[in-house]
């Protein structure tokens, strides 16, 4: 299946996607493992820096030694050391250190943050982790190095005890917030911004992929519809379920609009033949009338005349009716439009039809609401209602009962005609108000198709469908004046 570029777009985002899958899970394994050597990286670079510290404070002591031979007051030896050891340390960012003479520090200095001369004090927990660290060197004769953990921060102490010297050298870094705990948290954290990456990640691909799926199912719908009216997409569970319901909520309104069309074509082609066949048969008709009634006149004696007289004027009425209903779809046809009651109309109408209606034992109940007006023409809406009333007189077989039931709704008043008959085939309720349309022996199919438009020419509807008995007809007519 070859998919329209919105649809390649959308596989192409797929593989991107699944590109960033695979690239954030190797990186998460690489940013794990350099954060689980982080530490040993700082430690080691650390250890490194407060080695060479150590070493050159312990050769600024050695010189200091050289110059400085005889005694001095512990005044100008914290003096002297101090501006030794700050020389030594500024190279050094967050290195702190000194000297240590008889047990005693001297020129402590802290050059990342203090000023030359500043009075700096050691910590407990590290003039401990220095003290240690001297007599470890003493006792092995090399730089010693200690790690201790204060808190949440990391204390590295680096110490060389002179030898045959009475100055010691140390020095040592803290590293704040650099806890095992901490950085546990640290690593969890990072596990789990990784994880809700790639948890976001494979529900975008979910989605991804159902969209393509519901576009294929699309595609294809689509191309069944053009060969198919009565094909509707299936029903989708996704974000293409709106998109579904409105090409199946068009599919219908294109499948009721040809249908119009259709019947609007038939009837369109209908009014252009109907004035030819009313002028070439209703003069010829006339003449014909005319010529019975004086033939009827000249033979009113003859008994053996009067049957075959009849049979004919019977038989020009019955043309005669027909014609006037194909007069109905001539677009010229003008109508009488005015506010008036209709319960006067439909008691005029079922009076009409009372005697077919009585032969056949067939009742007719009236259900009508009291002043009910509308903007009809009462010719046609008289018509109209007789179609259907025959119709339903037909359908309800013997002794049945036609229902007809005026009531309210919204700024439309509803004219409901239901019969007892067998009701309405699916067929029957598609092609009912079409021209020529019929499932009476010997029918026209014409009542119906009149109906309807008598019905739309006055600005009214009608709609077919089964009641709780039999068929059912609504005729909805305007309350109001129509423009």
């Amino acid at each position: 299946m070859r998919f329209p570029r919105i649809v390649a777009a959308q596989r192409l985002q797929t593989w991107l996607l699944i590109t960033a899958l695979v690239a954030v899970f190797v990186a998460a394994l690489l940013v794990v493992d350099l954060a689980r050597n982080l530490r040993t990286v700082v430690i080691s670079d650390t250890s490194k820096a407060l080695t060479n510290a150590v070493k050159e404070l312990a050769q600024s002591g050695i010189a200091w030694q050289s110059v400085r031979r005889s005694a001095a007051d512990d005044e100008v030896v914290e003096t002297e050391l101090s501006r030794a050891s700050y020389d030594v340390l500024r190279s050094y960012p967050d290195v702190e250190g000194g000297f240590m003479r008889g047990g005693e520090v001297f020129g402590h200095t802290f050059p990342t943050y203090t000023e030359p001369g500043s009075t700096l004090r050691q910590a407990p927990l590290e003039a401990k982790e220095v003290s240690a660290g001297l007599e470890e060197s003493r006792t092995s004769g090399r730089i010693v190095t200690r790690i201790v953990h204060d808190g949440r921060d990391l204390v590295v102490v680096t110490t060389l005890a002179g030898s045959g010297s009475e100055l010691s050298v140390w020095c040592l870094r803290r590293l704040f917030n650099f806890s095992e705990s901490n950085e546990i948290n640290q690593r969890m954290l990072l596990v789990g911004a990784m994880i809700v990456a790639l948890g976001a990640i494979l529900v975008v691909l979910r989605l991804s992929f159902s969209l393509q799926r519901g576009f294929g199912v699309i595609q294809s719908g689509l191309e069944n519809l053009r060969t198919d009216p009565n094909y509707r997409l299936p029903d989708q569970a996704h974000e293409l379920k709106t998109i579904v319901q409105a090409v199946n909520q068009m599919a219908e309104s294109r499948q009721t609009m040809e249908g119009e069309l259709r019947r609007e074509d038939r009837l369109r082609m209908m009014g252009r033949v109907v004035a030819g066949i009313a002028h070439e048969i209703r003069n010829p008709l006339n003449s014909i009338r005319l010529t019975v009634r004086v033939l009827a006149r000249r033979l009113q004696h003859e008994a053996t005349a009067e049957e075959p007289i009849s049979l004919i004027t019977a038989e020009i009425d019955r043309l005669d009716s027909l014609l006037k209903s194909l007069l109905v779809f001539r677009a010229e046809e003008t109508e009488k439009m005015r506010m008036q009651p209709v319960e006067p109309i439909l008691q005029r109408t079922i009076a009409l039809v009372k005697h077919h209606a009585e032969e056949r034992g067939i009742g007719i109940a009236l259900h009508s609401i009291p002043e009910s007006t509308a903007w009809v023409d009462g010719d046609y809406l008289q018509q109209a209602l007789m179609n259907l009333l025959l119709n339903a007189i037909d359908a309800s077989g013997s002794k049945g009962l036609v229902e007809v039931t005026v009531r309210l709704r919204g700024d439309r008043l509803e004219v409901d005609i239901e019969d007892s008959g067998p009701g309405l085939t699916a067929e029957q309720q598609d092609r009912l108000f079409e021209a020529f349309y019929t499932t009476k022996p010997g029918g026209t199919g014409l009542g119906l198709a009149v109906t309807k438009t008598l019905l739309e020419k006055m600005g009214a509807s009608i709609r077919s469908g089964n009641g709780t008995k039999g068929a059912r007809f609504e005729v909805l007519l305007p309350t109001e004046q129509i423009a």
